[in-house]
């Protein structure tokens, strides 16, 4: 990281907004380690939070990682990602997982992975699901729009075969701070 960004993000971290974004990841790590459902007992869910960092290499050229997600700023993207593991000892059937948006984050559109998945999609909080081209949402004067990736509060991953045991896949989406 060149000096200049490194004194600006260091201003930034100080600052009263960056306080709030601070407390807008932890909150929404919290909710994440909560919320991810699996319809298996069997299921183990890990959890994961990342932001891309830029860093210039000892050769002047700039690289991009994936660090841990502490500091994030509003514009910045968060890369969220759920670990599945059968623990059993038989295979899981009909697993799904659900995750939130965060609440001052706006989901990526066409951001959700996960191999050999359904992804579905809440603009309700969760209570409905659908693809996303079925999703609409109601005007003040009783026309419907289609929903856009902004409206978005959960999604979903229906898992498209049993997992046998000892198998782990992932699951992934991001978001930007509002």
């Amino acid at each position: 990281m060149k000096m200049t960004d490194m004194m600006k993000r260091e201003k930034l971290m100080k600052s009263p907004a960056m306080t709030t974004c601070k407390g807008v990841l932890l909150a929404a790590l919290l909710l994440l380690s909560g919320s991810a459902l699996a319809q298996q007992g069997t299921i183990q869910l890990e959890h994961k939070a990342e932001q891309w960092e830029s860093v210039t290499d000892e050769n002047g050229a700039e690289q991009i990682r994936l660090v841990k997600a502490t500091n994030v700023v509003p514009g910045e993207k968060v890369l969220f990602t759920v670990t599945y593991t059968n623990t059993g000892d038989q295979p899981a059937e009909s697993v799904t997982i659900t995750n939130p948006v965060p609440e001052h984050m706006a989901y990526v559109d066409d951001s959700a992975t996960g191999d050999n998945t359904s992804i579905l999609f809440s603009i309700d909080g969760g209570e409905n699901f659908a693809a996303a081209p079925d999703l609409r949402l109601s005007n003040s004067d009783g026309t419907q729009r289609p929903a856009g990736a902004s409206d978005y509060t959960h999604v979903r991953w229906i898992v498209g075969s049993d997992i046998a045991p000892g198998v782990s896949g992932t699951v992934q989406f991001t978001a930007t701070v509002k």
